[in-house]
């Protein structure tokens, strides 16, 4: 009879311990009936030991384990006593895990055992830590401070405020730990005693998210101000939401508005791209709204995403991902061709317009739901006081989409604002800022007039120009300054093949463009960070390059080509015309001419003659190894099938600048990276890209099958990988063979 009793005790510590090294401390025995209690964990360890005794390799198999009594009996009773015990005090930073990144086990457990809490580990723990308490116990816990206010949690909220006695809540924010850099997480410190509430009851609260370092923080909670809110208080909040200062009265936004989430595609890399990428869009491309840089700035309108109406490539992604999308590339679509507000998502909450295009996540976009709230509502979501209020009940580093009409509203007071701030209705949409799709494309009024006027002279056009059908984005006619738009895009710094220099072509256009123009104001006004050149020329050959890439956001549309001398061959080209002919036609017509000058001056024995023949062949030299388009010079793409992949300089515009400009940044020095055949290093290569691909025919797609970066020998291993592979290098043979 005792053994029996101990053996099924035995049995049952099993198996709530045979989770223990992922579950720790999360093992709760209280949660067990039966033999386990009754025998109690303190008695439970000497009778096993004695019971033992005789035979100390004594086994028994629990689910088809073979486990030593003898061994572990005394350790899990004594665990299960620990962990079962009844504690005054629980004080400890608990552990951070989301639950979209927890295993199987743990995951399953926390649904099970704290549905209300499992949408993070460290919420789970703070129902465990009460659970140790004794009547009256507390806890002193530091935890993310996201349950305080995200919907995910809003029956965690009721509950403890319901049942428990919330003693202190001190915001600390991010940067509160002096070994974690970087906005890591927000957290904060919280107090509770497992005792019910009282009416009156009041927490003590302190607020240190604004102080930004550690010590500050410190200070703060040492010496700053302190609040008292009500605890049955907080259960008036929408959702609950636990606040430290009270919020203000009133109906709700949610009442006159909606607010959506943008899509969620799967590889945004592969189908978004700044929209001077591609020459024009056609029905394949749309417009694509980001986040904005000023409140009413009318930027964040300068991404395309490779739409194809919804039918092509994306939704044929969106497919295979399915069961992990769960449809997030259509996000947002209720807000489509409607107008409202776009709010950006984290920061200071800046505000723009929107005009109903499709919109990333990290922006809002709150749709009101009569037209003729529009004007009252942008009034007041562009207010300082609608950041106060949305930061007052959330103070996530991204919020919610839903969090931003969880505000009060008072509408008459707000459409007496909007009435004095605008007047003549809804502003036009307009942007003088060259990477806006919203830029008419002239030097003139542009934030960027030198930029603008290379640009248009090498042929490129904004989308009002090319009459892109853009929702907030109207055609324009010609502006006059299209006759010096160059016709193949090539504009070489020295005179070559009968063309005037570069200099003196561009100067021609800035007087067409501006009539009588100051050339020092406007190259030290030239790029993001000003220019220290002196003349048109200096600029042109050292400086416009590397700024016309950080102005277009490492995605040149311009490319500076040169053979490593200052004084040796410099020529722009329009990447939108750079295909095959027309890398012919600069290798061998331009850079041949050059190459001829430089040979007949070496023949005369001028300075330095020699020296840039050399360079010059050498360049040539690579230019049509790019053209050949021979491994490690090749293009390649990831999301292409090796059938499809480029065989020789063939790019496709389509997949934007970063796939088709490798070949130009290896050239340099084959196998190392740098500037390439470029005047400055335009961009970073990214060997491998965010997210798995599903899964792909290993004929097709080898590099997926490699789980280390698979470089010049994709064959892949056995089993489908999925990583985003970029630095994969592809033998013409292979591709010949495969088409």
């Amino acid at each position: 009879g005792e053994n029996d009793r101990l053996r099924r005790g035995m049995k049952r510590l099993y198996d709530l311990f045979k989770d223990a090294p992922v579950l720790g401390s999360l093992i709760n025995p209280r949660s067990l009936v039966g033999d386990l209690i009754e025998a109690e964990f303190h008695e439970l360890a000497p009778l096993l030991t004695a019971v033992l005794a005789s035979n100390d390799n004594q086994k028994v198999k629990f689910e088809g384990d073979t486990v030593e009594l003898a061994v572990i009996a005394q350790g899990l009773a004594k665990a299960a006593d620990l962990l079962a015990g009844q504690f005054t005090l629980v004080i400890t930073n608990v552990p951070y895990l989301g639950l979209n990144k927890q295993d199987e086990t743990l995951r399953d457990f926390c649904s099970a055992s704290h549905p209300d809490a499992k949408a993070d580990l460290a919420t789970c723990f703070i129902e465990r830590c009460l659970s140790f308490c004794s009547k009256g116990g507390t806890i002193a816990l530091v935890t993310p401070q996201s349950w305080l206010f995200l919907g995910t949690y809003k029956k965690l909220r009721k509950n403890l405020l319901s049942h428990v006695t919330l003693n202190a809540v001190a915001k600390l924010g991010s940067g509160a730990f002096e070994t974690i850099s970087g906005e890591v997480v927000n957290t904060v410190l919280i107090e509770i005693s497992a005792i019910n509430p009282q009416s009156y009851s009041k927490f003590l609260g302190l607020d240190a998210f604004e102080n930004k370092l550690t010590p500050e923080k410190a200070q703060y909670l040492a010496t700053g101000s302190v609040l008292s809110p009500p605890q049955k208080k907080q259960l008036e909040n929408a959702d609950s939401r636990i606040v430290l200062s009270e919020c203000s009265a009133g109906s709700l936004l949610i009442e006159l508005a909606n607010s959506y989430e943008g899509i969620g595609c799967g590889d945004i890399v592969r189908f978004a791209r700044t929209f001077s990428e591609v020459p024009e869009f056609g029905a394949n491309w749309q417009s694509f709204k980001g986040t904005t840089i000023e409140t009413g700035s009318w930027s964040g309108a300068e991404s395309i995403i490779f739409w194809q109406d919804g039918k092509g490539a994306i939704f044929e992604l969106a497919e295979l991902l399915r069961d992990r999308l769960k449809n997030t590339w259509q996000r947002g679509s209720q807000a489509w061709n409607k107008q409202g507000i776009a709010v950006n998502r984290m920061g200071d909450l800046l505000v723009e317009i929107y005009n109903g295009e499709i919109f990333d996540s990290n922006i809002a976009a709150i749709i009101p739901k009569s037209p003729q709230l529009l004007l009252p509502i942008l009034a007041f979501t562009s207010s300082d006081f609608f950041r106060k209020e949305v930061r007052r009940i959330d103070q996530s580093m991204k919020i919610t989409n839903v969090t931003f009409l969880k505000v009060p509203f008072d509408l008459a007071y707000w459409q007496k604002v909007a009435d004095e701030k605008y007047p003549n209705g809804l502003p036009i949409p307009h942007s003088d800022v060259p990477t806006q799709w919203l830029f008419n494309g002239y030097p003139a009024g542009s934030m960027q007039p030198l930029h603008v006027a290379v640009a248009r002279l090498l042929g490129y056009r904004w989308p009002r120009q090319t009459g892109s059908s853009f929702p907030d984005c109207p055609a324009l006619g010609p502006d006059g300054l299209e006759s010096f738009a160059d016709e193949d895009g090539i504009v070489c710094l020295p005179p070559l093949n009968r063309e005037q220099p570069a200099v003196a072509r561009l100067r021609q256009f800035l007087t067409a463009a501006l009539g009588s123009f100051d050339e020092r104001a406007l190259i030290a006004a030239a790029g993001l960070k000003g220019s220290k050149s002196k003349t048109l020329e200096e600029w042109l050959r050292d400086e416009f390059f590397e700024q016309h890439a950080k102005l277009f956001h490492d995605r040149p549309f311009i490319w500076h080509i040169w053979d490593g001398r200052p004084d040796g061959f410099h020529v722009l080209v329009n990447y939108h015309k750079l295909d095959h002919a027309t890398l012919q036609k600069l290798t061998y017509s331009y850079l041949g001419n050059w190459i001829q000058q430089q040979a007949d001056d070496a023949k005369a024995d001028k300075p330095g003659a020699a020296e840039r023949l050399g360079a010059a062949r050498n360049l040539q030299l690579k230019l049509a190894a790019i053209l050949e388009g021979e491994a490690p010079l090749d293009i390649f793409v990831r999301w292409k099938p090796v059938k499809e992949q480029a065989q020789g300089w063939q790019p496709d515009l389509n997949d934007g600048v970063r796939q088709n400009i490798r070949p130009f940044l290896l050239a340099g020095d084959v196998g190392k990276r740098g500037a390439g055949l470029f005047r400055a290093v335009p961009l970073s290569l990214k060997d491998k890209d965010r997210g798995t691909e599903p899964n792909r025919p290993k004929k097709d797609y080898p590099w997926f099958w490699c789980e280390e970066e698979p470089g010049a020998d994709p064959s892949g291993g056995k089993e489908f990988i999925g990583n985003r592979w970029n630095d994969v290098h592809l033998s013409l043979a292979l591709k010949k063979e495969a088409s």
